[in-house]
């Protein structure tokens, strides 16, 4: 089963056809999914959408937050309800809600998962990888922001620390949530994205990445990041996990042990 996990705010223009390319893509290979939507106390059509698309087969679980709180904390609310509803060999998908992410990456990962990998990432810096509507400052920034990421907390196989397009085994984010209790999400800016990503760094994880075609030209609306505060509060993320008391090895192994990772 893959779970596909959306954090939504005031997405009306692009989640209609996002969640209908996503029945199609996933249904034409045969995939078995369900849909999960975490409304972060949207004040446009967001969930009149979601819901006139029952007549079209496509029931999604809704989450409502009443007011908006911000990416870290929709993301933190939609993958406890993920990983306490999934089995162990489960999938856990999380992509933007705007439609500038492609479905037809899904069953990608989802092939590395079966492989063995817990961790798959939409890439925006593989040499296939392509972007779309994105200016080149912001282009620059975000790449600067990986690379130190990559320099202070290196993953093999990974090079893109922000995006937000990735496929997790359940295993591995229900053994995460069971050691980090509260506190596996903690940020509440876009800064979320590295800060997950590095505390499953800490648990010895297996990841990779595949090319991501980035549509941001089909975005329809203003994008929600504030850049300056993103880069701050990504900043200050550093400074906080380099200081994270080191999770000892033999502690991991039991717990790698005991979800059969």
């Amino acid at each position: 089963m893959i779970w596909v996990g959306l954090p939504a705010y005031n997405e009306a223009g692009g989640i209609e056809d996002l969640l209908l390319n996503i029945k199609k893509s996933l249904e034409r290979r045969a995939l078995e999914y369900k849909i999960v939507v975490y409304n972060d106390g949207s004040s446009d059509a967001t969930v009149a959408k979601i819901l006139s698309l029952r007549e079209h087969g496509i029931e999604v679980y809704l989450i409502e937050g009443k007011v908006n709180k911000g990416l870290g904390y929709a993301l933190s609310h939609l993958l406890e309800y993920c990983i306490n509803i999934s089995s162990l060999e489960d999938a856990i998908v999380i992509m933007d809600a705007d439609n500038t992410h492609n479905p037809e990456h899904i069953y990608h990962m989802f092939d590395y998962l079966k492989d063995g990998f817990d961790l798959v990432i939409a890439s925006r810096y593989t040499p296939y990888s392509r972007i779309r509507g994105v200016n080149p400052c912001r282009q620059f920034l975000s790449f600067a922001a990986s690379l130190i990421f990559k320099l202070i907390f290196p993953i093999k196989g990974v090079w893109d620390y922000s995006c937000s397009y990735r496929a997790y085994t359940a295993k591995i984010l229900r053994m995460a949530k069971e050691i980090y209790q509260d506190k596996l999400i903690e940020e509440r800016s876009f800064a979320c994205m590295s800060e997950i990503l590095i505390k499953l760094r800490r648990l010895d994880i297996i990841a990779c990445e595949v090319p991501l075609i980035l549509r941001y030209d089909r975005k329809l609306g203003t994008s929600k990041m504030d850049v300056t505060l993103t880069i701050l509060r990504s900043l200050r993320l550093i400074l906080k996990l380099l200081f994270l008391p080191k999770l000892p090895y033999k502690k991991i192994k039991e717990f790698k042990a005991k979800y059969r990772i």
